[in-house]
């Protein structure tokens, strides 16, 4: 079964890049994000995060994402680079070690970024669904996330950011 540490490190790694659509017309989550924990909700087998935050940049048609979170189990950084062509992209995580594929799909819902990512653990489906959306000022974006595992929700998070 995914160990906790596992799914922090997808949880956090699943980075929001966007789709081909106009960059224009939807949220610039550009910026330098602090999680506040005390808006952090966690239900299911996943510990909540005691603090962390992103960095993000759109460049052209390319955003970096860079995301560090803590819990109780480390801290955790991924960083990655993903162009804004609405298409599939193919990312690697390396978790304990074991190397794995992560395949994401982003679609814009008006002003709510939602992204589908499927990856595979030593055999076992892994699904992450995320929605993203900023707020009307831009100075905070909320991330709700749910893993799926093997067909059944493992767990469900909601991290708040303000923008430093």
């Amino acid at each position: 079964m995914i160990s906790r540490s596992l799914a922090l490190a997808l949880a956090f790694s699943f980075a929001a890049p966007l789709s081909a659509q106009s960059v224009a017309a939807h949220a610039d989550f550009t910026g330098t994000w602090v999680m506040d924990a005390s808006k952090t909700a966690v239900s299911g087998a996943m510990p909540a995060p005691s603090g962390g935050g992103c960095v993000i940049t759109q460049h052209g048609d390319s955003i970096t994402i860079e995301m560090t979170q803590r819990s109780e189990q480390g801290e955790i950084t991924t960083k990655r680079v993903l162009g804004v062509d609405g298409k599939e992209w193919k990312n690697s995580l390396t978790y304990q070690g074991t190397p794995m594929g992560l395949s994401s799909v982003l679609m814009w819902n008006g002003a709510v970024l939602n992204i589908q990512t499927n990856s595979d653990f030593q055999g076992t489906p892994v699904e992450q669904n995320e929605t993203w959306t900023l707020s009307a000022d831009a100075t905070t974006f909320t991330q709700r996330m749910s893993t799926i595992v093997n067909g059944e929700e493992w767990a469900a998070v909601t991290l708040v950011f303000n923008k430093k």
